[in-house]
């Protein structure tokens, strides 16, 4: 008997497929028309962070990392790639970056990621269409909560995607898609363990005249911890869990400068074995993007998130997020970017009683940048951001100031 195709398996497939087409769009450059763009990009960055550990105030440097200081300076250069082509009813696009990190005092957090973004715009008829993407982010895991000192974790994000849109008349469209998401740790991270989920969704969307969208999506997916062949009983930590959440989705038009971006849902996690680590919620989003005036522009934001967090306090926390972020055009060549975020969360699901139980943090960042267009070809960036956040359990409060500037070129 023929076995079935997996999830995995499918969406391994077209990820193969979509890592195969930039070496065959550059062969092809050659035949490119107007409106292809191939672009390479390179940038270096200089970053100062104040509390690079974000150790909490009162405890001594010395003590936990071995010097007096707590500060770095972090130096970056970076290469990419950028490509968009057409082809026939086809698009393709491809941003890959080469990002080596060198820090000056804790050099054993040096490390070179590779990141890209790649896309099939596909399109089969003008009324069946949709999206083959694939995208991978390599980063240095924060020390908000991973509190070893003494050695790099890096984390790496991978996403594959596949979805398709058929138009069922001049309002209605059936909307449904395949998805991997894939996160690992260079070292363990049991809050935040190695785990893999592939889903499914559908739904359906009804499209306004006037440029504004109503859907309903149902997304099912079940996932694994791929370092955790077994569940711990001990910890009640599982290796296998379902996650499932139905959402409605409004992108409403007010007028041609000013939309809202709308969105409510209800999501549920399953553990395998473990129901005191089972959680469920609203969750969801409300945005706001308005162009004031030609060189005044306003984003602003609320959601609220769920996430798993495994520990013997918790397993999920709850998050409710506010962003204001304000940018103003000074001239052609010239921009200020302010950004203030707020957020609030919440450490729920303990499996036992612990000083840790009931944690509550609050974050605030406020950042704000100047942005010049040198050259055509020249970008430079310069910013100033503030972080801090404050708990009500003691060990957690920390605070840190980041200088950044950078410089990107294209060609």
């Amino acid at each position: 008997m023929t076995k079935p195709l997996s999830l995995g398996l499918i969406l391994s497939a077209l990820s193969s497929l979509l890592a195969a087409l930039p070496p065959l769009l550059v062969a092809t450059h050659a035949r490119a028309d107007a409106d292809d763009a191939i672009n390479l990009t390179a940038g270096v960055n200089v970053q100062h962070h104040s509390n690079l550990f974000l150790l909490p105030s009162g405890v001594d440097p010395q003590a936990v990392l071995g010097t007096s200081t707590k500060s770095d300076l972090i130096s970056t250069a970076s290469v990419g790639l950028k490509l968009n082509k057409p082809y026939s009813l086809q698009r393709f696009e491809l941003e890959a970056t080469v990002v080596d990190n060198r820090y000056r005092t804790f050099s054993y957090l040096d490390f070179t990621a590779l990141n890209y973004a790649a896309a099939w715009r596909w399109k089969l008829t003008p009324s069946l269409y949709g999206n083959l993407t694939a995208t991978r982010t390599e980063s240095l895991n924060s020390f908000s909560d991973y509190r070893r000192y003494d050695n790099q974790n890096l984390r790496v994000d991978e996403n594959q995607r596949f979805d398709g849109i058929y138009e069922i008349d001049g309002n209605w469209r059936i909307v449904g898609g395949l998805a991997r998401i894939t996160r690992t740790n260079s070292e363990v991270f049991v809050q935040e363990g190695d785990n893999r989920i592939n889903a499914v969704n559908a739904g359906i969307r009804y499209d306004f005249r006037s440029g504004s969208s109503l859907s309903y999506m149902a997304k099912t997916g079940r996932g694994e911890y791929m370092n955790r062949p077994q569940p711990i009983p001990v910890l009640l930590l599982d290796n296998r869990f379902d996650e499932r959440e139905n959402a409605l989705h409004l992108l409403w038009k007010i007028t041609g400068k000013a939309n809202i971006d709308a969105r409510a849902a209800y999501l549920e996690r399953i553990s395998a074995d473990f129901s005191a680590r089972d959680y469920s919620g609203n969750v969801g989003n409300l945005k706001l993007n308005w162009e004031i005036s030609a060189n005044t522009f306003l984003a602003a934001g609320w959601a609220r998130e769920l996430s798993s967090y495994q520990s013997i306090s918790s397993s999920y926390t709850s998050t409710d997020r506010f962003t204001l972020a304000p940018y103003w055009r000074i001239s052609e060549k010239t921009g200020l970017r302010l950004r203030y975020d707020h957020a609030q969360l919440e450490y729920r699901g303990a499996i036992a009683p612990t000083p840790q139980n009931g944690r509550v943090d609050t974050l605030r960042t406020g950042m704000v940048a100047l942005e010049w267009q040198a050259l055509r070809s020249v970008a430079v960036t310069t910013s100033l951001q503030s972080d801090r956040r404050t708990s009500n359990l003691p060990g957690n409060d920390y605070s840190t100031t980041i200088t950044n500037i950078s410089a990107q070129v294209s060609f």
